[in-house]
């Protein structure tokens, strides 16, 4: 049997683009299929909805904070937060990693927030 590799050609788009999620209103829809990472920058509270999603996917959502405390972001009920918060210091780049755990009728996810070492 031979081995087969899997290149950066053969692997969709989902696990290898980044996109932009609008800061400027909400809700916002973050569709698990169209990209890997995430960037957003809220200008406001954003409240997040989930679409596409199967279970054991992992998604990174960037979050900048723009110096205003209540831009903060806000996620789906299912969502469960191990550990951190949001840093809205201004620039500050918030690494949110998201991993749904059910698909199912009552989707779970879970998530962590992290900043830099300083």
């Amino acid at each position: 049997m031979a081995l087969t590799k899997i290149t950066s050609g053969v692997i969709s788009s989902e696990f290898q683009t980044s996109s932009s999620i609008n800061g400027t209103t909400s809700p916002q829809t973050v569709d698990w299929n169209s990209s890997q990472i995430f960037r957003i920058t809220p200008n406001t509270p954003v409240t997040l909805n989930f679409t596409d999603y199967k279970i054991g996917m992992v998604k990174i959502i960037v979050a900048t904070g723009d110096g205003v405390g209540a831009n903060v972001l806000t996620f789906p009920t299912e969502a469960i937060l191990l550990g951190g918060e949001m840093d809205t210091t201004s620039g500050t780049k918030n690494f949110i990693q998201i991993v749904c755990t059910d698909d199912n009728g009552t989707p779970e996810f879970f998530y962590t927030i992290s900043q830099q070492a300083t």
